[in-house]
């Protein structure tokens, strides 16, 4: 299961969940898997329109963009039309109507310029953790649920589980966006093209909204500053030192390794099976990803803390 030579993660949690839940002949999942797929790169090309990343040619290009995405959910459904498999057709809409919202929190709702709406630490988690369900988590979840449903076994548990862990695999991209490229920039280069760009884009993530709540005046103003220029290696050891020195670089992973341990905790109910085994496997992602490895690389080039 590889896709340009990388793992694909949620055909693996389709078929996982399939034969998880009884399921012996794994050829059956085949159009679920290219549906799925094929409704992901839908989100993900919308996505990065939305989250306003580089890498776009034109204006006409970004219109391109857009109603690529929208043409790509149709082929998702008709593929599941095709093969009679309608009775996912509902889990599918639910996939895309929670990106969907999920999206808005993130444009609208968790912005820095709103984060006085959020004095209390777990008003903020609360709506924080909503929002990074409704971009992942539920897309998880569904692969897992949708390769049960196949088995004709929904496994609710199975679900909630990988609920928690995509919306942990977000809160860890999340993170994440702090860590340089892993192939340096030269000097030529700089600035870091896509790097920061929640940060830059005053997206109230978990790391942004500690960085803001443990800074002074003063230290609020420099972030704003750092926040609307170019970001060199200074600036960048800055922010490092912010992470680090305010306690959120290890609140960050604390945070993240939690979550790790409810997954784990929901998926030890099951019968220890391979299949256990490969899903306890795949959690681990939420604490070893590559731009967390990367952001503990930086750190420690930086000499920070």
């Amino acid at each position: 299961m590889k896709r340009h030579g990388h793992p694909r993660l949620r055909d693996l949690q389709i078929r996982t969940g399939y034969e998880i839940n009884g399921g012996q002949n794994w050829k059956q999942i085949i159009p679920v898997c290219a549906s799925f797929e094929i409704l992901n790169c839908s989100t993900y090309v919308i996505n990065w329109f939305l989250d306003e990343k580089n890498g776009y040619d034109s204006t006409d290009s970004k219109r391109k963009l857009v109603i690529a995405g929208f043409q790509l959910r149709e082929v998702a459904q008709q593929i599941l039309e095709d093969y009679g498999m309608t009775s996912l057709l509902t889990l599918l809409s639910k996939i895309n109507h929670q990106v969907y919202l999920g999206q808005r929190m993130d444009i609208h709702d968790l912005q820095i310029s709103r984060v006085s709406e959020y004095p209390d630490y777990d008003e903020f988690l609360e709506a924080y953790q909503q929002r990074c369900r409704l971009l992942s988590g539920v897309f998880y979840g569904s692969c897992f649920f949708a390769g049960s449903i196949v088995a004709e076994q929904p496994d609710e548990l199975l679900y909630e589980m990988g609920a928690i862990y995509g919306a942990a695999t977000q809160a860890a991209n999340d993170f994440g966006d702090f860590a340089l490229p892993v192939q340096r920039l030269s000097k030529l280069e700089k600035p870091y093209q896509d790097q920061f760009s929640d940060f830059i884009n005053g997206k109230l993530t978990l790391a942004v909204y500690l960085m803001t709540q443990r800074s002074n005046e003063e230290e609020r103003e420099r972030l704003e500053e750092l926040r609307s220029n170019t970001i060199d290696d200074n600036s960048y050891r800055e922010i490092l030192e912010i992470l680090v020195n305010k306690g959120v670089y290890a609140d960050c992973l604390t945070y993240l390794k939690h979550e790790h341990k409810r997954c784990k905790t929901m998926l030890y109910a099951k019968e220890k099976t391979v299949h256990r085994d490969t899903v306890a496997s795949i959690l681990v992602r939420i604490t070893s990803n590559k731009f967390l490895s990367q952001l503990r690389k930086n750190i420690e080039m930086f000499s920070i803390g």
